[in-house]
């Protein structure tokens, strides 16, 4: 007598139940450990509660897709054929969300075709590299530079004479001539110390002929 749940533990030429059951849950731990990792490795306003749930669901969809077409050609491109018809539409607004998406693609791909060392490492090592770096700032630029814009009638030599005393550096980015006999001068600054601002704004201020003065800082070197 045929044993009814003959197709669970075959399930025809493809991985039987228990196979493909332990493939979806490896995607799901090693997508969960990459959602939480772009949780907490993320900066800035894009933040998506949605994504990390992509992230997770994405990998195992993966995984599911590569395990139906295994080794068969056919099935591979009547795949491509059917997802052809589907367009996503949805626009990342960082492109480092993107590259998690990936990461969960690439999961789920080298588990459903059974790579699982690639999967484990994979997300280890470049979970290790995502976390060093957040960690260390790596690419952030100096929250000291920005940009100083004074319109007055004073000499450029006095106003630069003033930048020189809160500033690192100080350059001319443009002149132009104001009404009333002022110039406006933008000046790129990196100041000493950014808390110094409004002591910075004071000053310049406080020389003869002087009518607008403005300090803008980058305070965080990302995109918002």
């Amino acid at each position: 007598m045929t044993n009814p749940l003959d197709w669970v533990q075959t399930s025809g030429s493809g991985p039987n139940a228990a196979t493909i059951v332990l493939d979806l849950l490896l995607s799901y731990v090693l997508a969960q450990l990459v959602a939480w990792l772009y949780i907490w490795t993320h900066r800035g306003l894009s933040y998506s509660r949605n994504l990390t749930h992509s992230i997770i669901i994405i990998a195992m969809v993966v995984t599911s897709v590569m395990l139906v077409v295994g080794d068969s050609i056919a099935r591979a491109f009547g795949l491509v054929g059917a997802l052809a018809i589907i367009r996503f539409r949805t626009v990342l607004r960082d492109t480092r969300d993107t590259v998690f998406i990936f990461l969960a693609l690439t999961i789920g791909i080298a588990i459903g075709a059974h790579h699982y060392a690639v999967a484990i490492a994979s997300t280890v090592v470049i979970g290790l590299v995502a976390v060093q770096l957040s960690v260390t700032g790596f690419g952030q630029r100096h929250t000291d530079t920005g940009v100083v814009r004074i319109r007055s009638t004073a000499a450029i030599e006095t106003l630069e004479g003033i930048l020189a005393n809160w500033c690192r550096t100080h350059q001319l980015l443009s002149l132009k001539e104001a009404t009333g006999g002022e110039s406006e001068y933008s000046f790129e600054v990196r100041l000493y110390h950014p808390a110094d601002r409004e002591d910075l704004v004071a000053a310049l201020r406080s020389v003869g002929g002087t009518s607008s003065v403005t300090v803008a800082l980058e305070e965080r070197a990302e995109e918002w």
